[in-house]
């Protein structure tokens, strides 16, 4: 078994938990000594990026994509396990800016020029840096003029 199927599992398996507990709606407040980051994370997402449509990757079971829907992006959630996506459309079904699928952040199936934004909280260490910036910068719309 190699590293993403690794994780892959491990995901699956949280996620099926999840599902099978009905415990969908377990989104908690972060721990008070994490705050910061994410304060800032969210704080930039919503200063430089408005209404735009943000791919989010690695985005696991989605814990921060409700708060990227409720900035008023158009959301592409995407994660490795299909059982974590699979929580995500039974938690946000509910928002008419949400879409989910399954997809690797090293091959993203998407077209180039594809979404104003691309964000990720804490994944992008599950895949090869370089591969991942790649795909990112591919799929990402290119700045027009000045």
């Amino acid at each position: 078994m190699n590293d993403k199927d690794i994780e892959r599992h491990r995901y699956d398996k949280r996620a099926d938990f999840l599902l099978n507990s009905n415990k969908i709606d377990f989104f908690g407040k972060i721990p008070v000594y994490l705050n910061t980051p994410y304060e800032y994370y969210f704080k930039l997402l919503e200063e430089k990026c408005g209404q735009s449509k943000l791919l989010e990757i690695g985005a696991g079971a989605g814990e921060n994509t409700q708060l990227l829907l409720t900035l008023g992006f158009d959301v592409l959630a995407t994660d490795l396990s299909p059982k974590s996506v699979e929580v995500m459309r039974n938690k946000l079904s509910k928002y008419s800016n949400f879409s989910a699928e399954v997809a690797d952040m090293e091959k993203l199936p998407f077209d180039d020029e594809s979404f104003d934004v691309v964000c990720s909280a804490g994944s992008l260490s599950y895949g090869d840096n370089e591969v991942v910036m790649s795909e990112i910068y591919r799929v990402l719309k290119q700045k027009r003029g000045g």
